[in-house]
C-alpha cells in the first residue's frame, strides 16, 4: 500500500465541503478504532458517512491518507492542554495535568486497547500501519510535549535539561505497567481517582527535577 500524503491541492472552483470532510473523518474515526483495518476501507467509510466514494477519495487520497488524518485528529484533541505557554509556573503544572488526564482517558479506553491488539495481530500484513501510527502518535505528541518543556525554560519557568528525554519520562510515569495489565486483560481499568494521582505524580516529580535554582543555590554555586 502507498505511503500516507497529504490531500491534493484543490483547483479553483467549488470550495470544499467541510460537512461532509467532518462526516468522512468522523466515520472512518468510528470505524478504525472499532474494528481496525480490517473493517476499514473506502468503501465503508462512503456507506457510513452517506457520500459516495468519489467524494473520499476527493477529500482524502487514499487510505493511508485518510488514517493519518484520523491520527492527526485524535492528536490535536488530546495535545489541546498544551496549546500556549502558560503565565505561570502553576500554569504549567495544570496544563500538563490536563494533557496527562486526556491522554491517559484515551490510553487506557476501549478503542485505544482495541487498535493496539489489532495491531499486534496485522502488523506483518500491513508493515506500514504501525510506523505511520507510532510517527504521527507517539513520536509526535512526545515532541510536542518536549517542545513545552523547552519553552518553559526559555522563560525561566524550568532549569535547562534534555526536554526529549523528560518529555518521555513522564509519558512512562504516567503510563507505567499498567497498560501492558491493560492489553492482556491481566488488570481492571484504573478509576479517574486512579489516573488523576498518577498524572499528578508524575507531573510533579518533572517539575521538581527541572525546577529553576533559588537564590540560595545560585549563591552556592557561584561561590569559588
Amino acid at each position: 500500500m502507498p505511503a500516507a500524503s497529504d490531500p491534493p491541492r484543490r483547483s479553483r472552483g467549488r470550495p470544499p465541503d467541510e460537512t461532509k470532510h467532518a462526516a468522512i473523518l468522523a466515520a472512518a474515526r468510528a470505524l478504525f478504532f472499532s474494528g481496525g483495518l480490517q473493517s476499514l476501507s473506502i468503501e465503508a467509510v462512503a456507506r457510513a458517512a452517506q457520500v459516495s466514494k468519489v467524494t473520499v477519495y476527493a477529500h482524502f487520497t487514499d487510505l493511508p491518507g485518510l488514517i493519518r488524518k484520523v491520527i492527526l485528529a485524535q492528536r490535536t484533541d488530546m495535545t489541546a492542554a498544551l496549546e500556549g505557554l502558560p503565565k505561570t509556573p502553576g500554569g504549567l503544572r495544570q496544563a500538563l495535568i490536563e494533557f496527562g488526564l486526556c491522554l491517559m482517558d484515551f490510553l487506557t479506553g476501549d478503542e485505544f486497547l482495541t487498535l493496539q491488539r489489532m495491531l499486534a495481530t496485522q502488523a506483518g500484513q500491513q508493515p506500514w500501519l504501525g510506523p505511520l501510527i507510532y510517527r504521527e502518535g507517539a513520536e509526535a505528541t512526545r515532541a510536542k510535549l518536549a517542545r513545552l518543556l523547552e519553552t518553559s525554560v526559555e522563560h525561566g519557568d524550568l532549569r535547562p535539561h534534555d526536554s526529549l528525554q523528560a518529555a518521555e519520562q513522564l509519558l512512562g510515569m504516567w503510563q507505567g505497567i499498567q497498560t501492558t495489565g491493560l492489553l492482556i486483560g491481566g488488570c481492571p481499568p484504573p478509576t479517574p481517582e486512579v489516573l488523576r494521582r498518577r498524572v499528578e505524580c508524575g507531573v510533579d516529580l518533572i517539575l521538581s527535577a527541572h525546577a529553576p535554582a533559588s537564590p540560595a543555590e545560585d549563591s552556592v554555586s557561584r561561590d569559588p
